[in-house]
């Protein structure tokens, strides 16, 4: 992997919006405080005093991240150990800047005590990676809340894509992640890869607090909305005289609520038991140990070998997007401690012709390489790398050599027309379950469904991007008012029937106002009232508007 140097990263850095203090007037400031009227030093000349302050401790060119060759093991523990046996239990002593009380905080609180569910799905899917995360946090003497932002960003759904192309815990957006030496192509996504992610973020976030002169609070919100927009709230207040703390800042809406949120889930993990709140164990050991393969390996063949299902390989990496891991690394894998002895047995036994399946395609005349490429859903670039192709010129009758997934049968075109939609009878809170079938991608299936190929890749924490499997279960969501619910207290809206409602339209309204309101799409505005994309709406004017009821933090 490539690793960018320090200095090249935070000047970059400062300028992009983020994924997608421990000073005595942030933490106990309010609203109504008061703060010194003079611009902090962060505003006078970003760039030169970026450049001079970095430059002057980077002259060894230190890259940012470590080399994946040099990479301590999971299970890696620091010199203070704790005799706690429960992450959960044991985060609340490594707290910095939860002490803070107000009415923005307690709004997120209620929210969370309100959906205990949530919280109890959120420690299910953190078990495999919180004693890690909280171990890094540990040793670089950062605040203990901070372990729990991915709960806040991804709900520690490890392939969480945003609309934002935020991916992965601590939902990097591509720039953002490749700044940070964070490997994305066809294989593999290391803003998904929990350790090379978890080490990026933190980085990150201290360099960020660095900046802003050991505020955490606003370290946080940059990370959030980028650094150029809270700097822009800042410059605001001071002009009107105003404190210049977070509370104080006028942010964006999804910043103005992101460390309420942390700081909500904080006080509710430090008072489990007075709250009535139930997070279900982490052991407070490690659970995972980075083993490294030397060269490309198939996931299936690593789940035969340590006993393990399949999903459970993936789980435990995230990062690797394919049925392979990336032929051009990282070579290694996250495994359960308990496994590692017997894989590396295996592995040494293993012959290198066996570690990935291989496909001998006969290329017939008339197919090009992006047809053959589509038939086996592979990227071009991945089937000329597989061959040493130069350029894309082939001849009939030769032979292609195309990696496959051993788990499954190898796909085909459909020759005949699409066949008719098909779905499992599993229902779920959001729609339907529908299993892939050969020659299905996630245009195609939307298109069935009427839905974006996008918002099908996002509801199914994918990018659209990846690759689909078939026999693989997908989510439908899509706008039947027989499998959604109203959601929504805050909007003048007359309910009719379950999902439908009927709303007025208000003074200053617009179909891209109302759309984002309710999370629909413009256009099944139009199509659900028959609207003219000519004619004006109208005060007093009733929309008919299907919605789905949110499961997230609002």
């Amino acid at each position: 992997m490539i690793i960018k140097p320090l200095i090249l990263v935070f000047i970059t850095l400062i300028f992009i919006n983020g994924c997608s203090s421990l000073n005595n007037s942030s933490l106990n400031s309010r609203p109504d405080s008061t703060t010194e009227k003079k611009a902090p030093d962060y505003l006078k000349d970003i760039n030169a005093e970026i450049t001079a302050e970095i430059a002057g401790k980077q002259s060894d060119n230190t890259p940012i991240l470590l080399s994946s060759g040099g990479l301590p093991d999971f299970d890696k523990e620091t010199e203070d150990k704790s005799d706690i046996d429960d992450v959960w239990l044991r985060l609340p002593e490594l707290y910095q800047i939860s002490d803070v009380h107000n009415k923005r905080i307690d709004i997120q609180k209620k929210w969370f005590l309100k959906h205990k569910k949530h919280l109890q799905d959120v420690s299910r899917r953190a078990s495999p990676f919180l004693y890690f995360i909280t171990e890094e946090v540990n040793k670089r003497k950062m605040p203990g809340e901070i372990a729990l932002l991915p709960i806040i960003e991804s709900s520690f759904r490890t392939n969480a894509y945003s609309r934002m192309k935020a991916s992965g815990l601590w939902q990097f957006v591509p720039a953002t992640g490749r700044s940070f030496g964070l490997k994305q192509n066809w294989w593999y996504d290391g803003r998904r890869d929990v350790y090379h992610s978890t080490v990026a973020a933190l980085t990150y976030l201290q360099q960020l607090n660095k900046y802003y002169k050991g505020d955490w609070l606003l370290a946080l919100a940059a990370y959030n909305a980028g650094a150029r927009n809270i700097n822009k709230a800042i410059k605001k207040n001071l002009k009107k005289g105003k404190p210049i703390d977070y509370w104080s800042l006028s942010l964006p809406k999804e910043t103005y609520k992101y460390i309420p949120k942390l700081l909500a889930i904080s006080q509710i993990v430090k008072n489990q038991q007075q709250l009535g709140v139930n997070l279900p164990p982490i052991k407070n050991s490690p659970h995972l140990m980075m083993v490294q393969t030397g060269s490309q390996i198939d996931l299936s063949v690593v789940a035969k070998m340590t006993n393990l299902s399949l999903k459970e390989i993936r789980t435990y990496n995230p990062g690797f997007k394919q049925w392979a891991t990336d032929p051009d690394g990282p070579h290694h894998l996250f495994l359960p401690i308990s496994q590692v002895e017997e894989f590396q047995k295996q592995l040494a036994l293993l012959d290198e012709k066996d570690r990935v399946q291989w496909h001998r395609h006969k290329i017939r005349s008339g197919e090009s390489l992006s047809v053959i490429a589509h038939k086996y859903k592979i990227s071009v670039a991945v089937l000329k790398k597989s061959n040493h192709l130069k350029s894309s010129r082939i001849r009939a009758g030769k032979y292609l050599m195309v990696p496959s997934d051993s788990g499954q049968s190898i796909p085909v075109i459909a020759k005949t027309s699409s066949p008719k939609v098909s779905t499992s009878k599993i229902s779920t809170a959001n729609g339907r379950i529908y299993k892939v079938r050969s020659g299905d991608s996630f245009w195609k299936i939307a298109k069935k469904f009427g839905l974006s190929h996008k918002k099908l890749a996002a509801m199914n924490h994918l990018s659209s991007g990846d690759t689909l499997s078939i026999g693989q279960s997908l989510i439908i969501s899509y706008q039947d008012p027989s499998q959604s619910s109203l959601a929504r207290k805050s909007v003048e809206a007359k309910s009719t029937q379950k999902g439908i409602i009927k709303y007025k339209v208000k003074s200053g309204d617009s179909l891209y106002t109302i759309s984002k309101q309710f999370k629909v799409t413009i256009n099944d505005l139009k199509r659900w009232n028959q609207l003219d994309i000519k004619k004006y709406l109208k005060p007093g004017q009733e929309l008919k508007v299907f919605v789905i009821a949110s499961s997230q933090p609002i």
